[in-house]
């Protein structure tokens, strides 16, 4: 459990990172490296559900970086539908597929202050989630994701053209 947390506790130094940038593409490759960490976290805590949904959370974000194609979109929201439900052992883990499948619907369709907004979203669900489990450190590292977000969706705002 405590090497579980310290994996945890790795990640959520790469996500804080993720959040702080306000470059689109430096915060896509920063979550890539975190969900990789964090499903290693979520498979040694037994959490068969959300490593699942994190690793393809992954691959999603690494491919969002080269597409923005619906379709590919289409097939990660099935993908993670299709590995993810059959696994379902309790109602909190659906919050991880929904959480993602909009993540991945931001990723693909959204940028800028939109996208932050529905990772938020994403962030919420799994906060939720990762408290319910009893993970420490997925729960410090969503709930330090829905502050940095915040703040980085308000500096972003701030320095928005108005409109």
């Amino acid at each position: 459990m405590i090497a579980a947390q310290v994996v945890g506790g790795i990640a959520f130094l790469c996500g804080v990172l993720a959040f702080l940038q306000k470059d689109d593409l430096k915060f896509r490759y920063g979550m890539v490296t975190f969900c990789f960490i964090m499903a290693v976290h979520f498979f040694m805590m037994d959490a068969i559900v959300a490593a699942i949904g994190v690793t393809i959370n992954g691959v999603r974000t690494f491919v969002s970086i080269k597409t923005q194609s619906r379709w590919v979109m289409w097939v990660f929201i099935s993908l993670l539908i299709a590995m993810t439900v059959p696994q379902l052992s309790a109602p909190i883990e659906a919050l991880t597929i929904i959480g993602s499948a909009a993540g991945t619907w931001a990723l693909f369709s959204l940028n800028g202050i939109k996208m932050r907004s529905v990772i938020l979203f994403n962030s919420l669900c799994w906060f939720i989630h990762n408290i319910c489990l009893g993970s420490i450190g997925g729960s410090l590292v969503e709930g330090t994701f829905i502050i940095t977000n915040l703040i980085t969706l308000y500096r972003m705002k701030l320095h928005s053209p108005i409109q």
